[in-house]
């Protein structure tokens, strides 16, 4: 009788031992579960402004270069924050492109602006990760990129009262982030195979004349 009330305990330790081990990895998998859905692993645009700042020092310091001081004009608050803007997009644009995911992440949170782009910066990204961007289609929107920048940071300037050295400062800072970001964005964007769908195919539209063409006689007379 005592050999049988000791077996049924022993087997209820082990009963309760395996309930309790099985809840605890339960528990521990939901925990790594719910730490992934919730992206603590780092929020895409990064924190402070502009957006991605770690990945141009050029950006984040221009952008103190206003932001420590008061707009003595009324449009000077609305083209310091048109320039954050442009300068989150050289930024995330820069940190999708050196990213080894080679996925569209930061540049898809910035908004468009007709002021200063072409295109979504997050399709110019994806245009770049394809290879299916043309030359000058880049070079289009580096260009509105520097064009505007360069105006709105003469205009801060002026607004936010800056110093001649600082005025030089800002100057060199932007022209300095703009070349860096060009150097990427044409070193990733225009080297490698354009595939579709696993075909490949031309990076510029190129004019095609069917052969049958060649034959016929060059047209002279009225429309």
């Amino acid at each position: 009788m005592k050999l049988n009330q000791n077996l049924t305990n022993f087997l209820l330790a082990i009963l309760v031992s395996a309930v309790v081990v099985y809840f605890s990895i339960s528990v521990w998998r939901l925990s790594k579960q719910e730490i992934k859905s919730e992206g603590f692993t780092g929020p895409a645009k990064g924190g402070g402004a502009p957006d991605c700042l770690t990945n141009s020092q050029e950006a984040s310091d221009l952008y103190q270069l206003y932001a420590s001081k008061n707009s003595t004009t009324e449009e000077g608050s609305d083209d310091l924050r048109e320039l954050t803007l442009l300068l989150s997009k050289i930024s995330c644009f820069k940190k999708d492109l050196m990213s080894p995911s080679g996925i569209v992440e930061a540049t898809r949170y910035q908004p468009y602006s007709t002021a200063h782009d072409v295109e979504p910066v997050a399709e110019t990204t994806a245009r770049c990760f394809a290879k299916t961007i043309p030359p000058r289609d880049l070079d289009i929107a580096l260009d509105k990129w520097n064009r505007r920048g360069k105006e709105l940071v003469r205009r801060l300037c002026t607004s936010y009262q800056l110093s001649d050295s600082e005025v030089k400062k800002a100057d060199m800072l932007f022209r300095a982030a703009i070349i860096d970001i060009s150097n990427i964005a044409k070193a990733q964007c225009l080297k490698g195979d354009v595939e579709i769908a696993g075909t490949k195919g031309p990076r510029d539209v190129s004019p095609y004349s069917p052969p049958e063409l060649s034959e016929l006689r060059e047209y002279n007379g009225y429309y």
